[in-house]
């Protein structure tokens, strides 16, 4: 990323070199004041009044960059120089998270839309990751076939939109699916999470957007599979499993089925109950739905048959 961070800086440096530019460190330490961007050695430079060079350039960037705000340096910018698209410099803005679209530049975050039934426990840990910083993502919606599940209620004091869609009476899976797509399709997501959805989605729905839908599921699939809930843990137990955990896969066309992403153990206990298990199982959960996204936000797998291959 700082190769493309740095070409990019480049491509303006030679746009800030016109006799006629007003950009200069003055200008950089104003505006990054402007941006509420707080740095000692801008603050330095700028009351040295010295030239603005290249390397001071290229770690103006790299701050506003960190400081989550390149977009809207870049924006300031090209107020003063203008900007004309091309070929390289859009590999280098996709390469840092960013698009240029309607006469500005943009982050470029990776839309989620997710799908839940119950408590939400699993939607709450992808908004503490992406409040962390450890998601570059954005959850566009969330969408519920319960009007009481309290996950809506948890995505609600986070401004994020939420949909409730119950089942309508004698309804076919594919129809309910088709009015789910009403909602989904004009937010055009990059993944649909289901965290906990209590429905099984049809294959009209699965085969529209093939690799863009994981689940996560209590157990080590293929073991338990179509299980749910309590029932997962329980029966883990009476079979008498030493360990357990979660499955986070890609959904196809049959229940608990799709290619693995991650898998996480837990050990089982003598002294387990379905409560107990549950709750360490929970964890893990939390750890692998927020990692599987990680990864495929970052284009960081291939499918290989039904093997999910991670690369760097």
């Amino acid at each position: 990323m700082r190769e493309e961070l740095k070409n990019l800086a480049d491509i303006f440096y030679m746009k800030i070199l016109s006799p006629s530019s007003p950009i200069n460190i003055k200008w950089v330490h104003a505006t990054f004041s402007d941006l509420g961007i707080r740095d000692e050695n801008i603050e330095k430079i700028a009351e040295l009044n010295a030239p603005l060079s290249r390397e001071v350039w290229y770690y103006s960037f790299i701050k506003a960059q960190e400081e989550e705000k390149l977009d809207v340096y870049l924006n300031k910018i090209v107020e003063h120089t203008g900007f004309e698209e091309n070929e390289r410099l859009g590999k280098y803005l996709d390469a840092l998270g960013l698009i240029y679209k309607d006469g500005e530049f943009k982050r470029k975050f990776f839309k989620l839309i997710v799908l839940v039934s119950g408590r939400g426990t699993n939607l709450q840990a992808i908004i503490d990751a992406i409040e962390e910083k450890k998601l570059n993502a954005r959850i566009v919606a969330v969408v519920s076939n319960r009007k009481k599940a309290y996950a809506l209620e948890r995505a609600r004091k986070k401004n994020i939109p939420t949909y409730y869609l119950p089942a309508r009476k004698n309804e076919r899976r594919e129809d309910y699916d088709r009015r789910l797509d009403e909602i989904i399709a004009p937010l055009e997501p990059d993944l649909i999470v289901l965290a906990g959805f209590m429905r099984i989605l049809s294959p009209w729905f699965v085969k529209k957007y093939r690799l863009k839908i994981i689940n996560i599921h209590p157990a080590l699939l293929p073991s338990f599979a179509g299980l749910y809930g309590e029932n997962v843990h329980r029966a883990v137990i009476e079979y008498g499993c030493k360990v357990s955990g979660c499955t986070v896969h890609f959904v196809d066309e049959e229940v608990d089925h799709g290619p693995i992403i991650i898998q996480k153990c837990v050990k089982v206990k003598d002294e387990d109950t379905v409560e107990t298990l549950a709750a360490r199982v929970l964890e893990k959960e939390h750890e692998s739905l927020v990692e599987a996204i990680k990864l495929l936000s970052e284009g960081k797998i291939k499918i290989e048959g039904r093997r999910v291959i991670r690369v760097s």
